[in-house]
């Protein structure tokens, strides 16, 4: 099941209120604007809204409005969420047209039995979803893709370490849960990785940094060399390390540069996912963050590579030159926010200005950096 559409507000008619317009991301998306203009909010509400469909938090946000759209080969499935105070106010869920769900303020709603096909009555507390608290494979079967969206949703922020700064205590002969949706878990996700796919995975891993320009004899889990772990902390604890093609000896994690730690670490988990997990979606911001042109471009080629091939939908935000260059403007989404609104400009909303740039022979980036869509009317 794939996003399509996307409306969101938060704090409705309050000065500090936010709308999100227009956002319509397809197969791969690379969502492009200046800063403070909405990329990374927009990724962080659909992972929000991906957590709270799949049960793994609880309502706890003051304020917001949701409208999704998804397409699932011939179906569309439509979810309205709107809660204010960390209470919902309204729970919409159609399938093609078809309200199979409806839930106001006090949580009396109607929801339709599958088996006895007709709807019903009920009341569920308002701080919790229905399609979490009522999800049933038997009488409420068409929760089930919603749930497997938000449950197999991936996020991960580029530019942050991404567990750059965690080591981990193995512990043998006991099998351990791996929180694999915290991108800072690497070293415990790249573990389960070797236990659960052995020798594949590793190969799959030392592919994918070589066509980003990181080629790689070997890829472990050791005792980092170039720091001293202080002996009250409990042990033995290891990082990553990798053998370079062209270096000698091992490099761990700590002395690795931070623009080839984040790809070696997207790699793990994007290969691990892919694995283990089928997700719907991986969400990146920042994407790029820290590497250089070429580095760049070959990573952006990897990751459409890994979505064309496990048909996941791919959602990048950036506002980098060398990514811009490297993905088509067809892919692009650009995002401008003018007070406390964002409107989302793709090829399909505004498609004369995309074609009558293509025609100037400028870069990707000069389409974001000369502001050309300013002033065009959305279709």
């Amino acid at each position: 099941m794939q996003l399509t559409n996307l409306q969101y507000t938060q704090f409705r008619n309050k000065p500090q209120h936010w709308t999100l317009h227009g956002f319509a991301p397809g197969d791969m998306t690379l969502l492009v604007g200046a800063n403070a203009s909405g990329k990374s909010r927009t990724l962080s509400i659909i992972k929000n809204l991906a957590s709270m469909v799949s049960g793994k938090i609880k309502m706890h946000f003051s304020s917001g409005e949701y409208v999704a759209t998804f397409s699932d080969q011939n179906k569309t499935i439509t979810y309205t969420l709107k809660y204010e105070d960390a209470e919902i106010t309204e729970e919409v869920f159609e399938r093609d047209g078809e309200c199979l769900l409806r839930r106001g303020k006090d949580g009396i709603g109607t929801i339709h039995a599958e088996k006895d096909n007709k709807l019903m009555d009920f009341q569920s507390p308002p701080n919790e979803l229905a399609v979490v608290a009522r999800r049933d494979s038997i009488q409420h079967p068409f929760f089930d893709d919603l749930y497997q969206w938000g449950a197999s949703l991936r996020y991960f922020p580029f530019g942050t370490p991404l567990g750059k700064t965690h080591l981990a205590v193995i512990v043998k002969d006991k099998d351990i849960p791996v929180d694999t949706d915290d991108p800072d878990n690497i070293v415990p996700i790249f573990h389960k990785g070797i236990k659960d796919f052995n020798q594949p995975f590793t190969d799959a891993i030392r592919s994918d940094m070589s066509s980003i320009g990181y080629p790689l004899d070997d890829i472990t889990t050791e005792p980092p060399r170039s720091v001293t772990i202080p002996p009250s902390m409990q042990g033995p604890f290891v990082g990553l390390s990798v053998k370079e093609h062209d270096l000698l000896g091992f490099t761990d994690q700590f002395e690795m540069s931070q623009g080839m730690f984040r790809a070696l670490s997207i790699v793990i988990q994007l290969n691990y996912s892919a694995m283990a997990l089928s997700p719907s979606c991986i969400l990146i911001d920042d994407i790029g963050e820290g590497l250089d042109y070429a580095r760049s471009c070959s990573l952006i080629n990897v990751l459409m590579r890994h979505a064309a091939k496990s048909k996941v939908q791919l959602i990048m935000a950036t506002n980098d030159r060398f990514v811009m260059n490297s993905v088509p403007l067809q892919s692009w989404s650009l995002i401008k926010r003018v007070g406390n609104d964002s409107q989302v400009y793709n090829y399909e909303n505004s498609k004369k200005a995309f074609e009558d740039f293509a025609v100037t022979g400028l870069s990707n980036f000069d389409f974001f950096a000369t502001d050309f869509i300013s002033g065009e009317p959305l279709e």
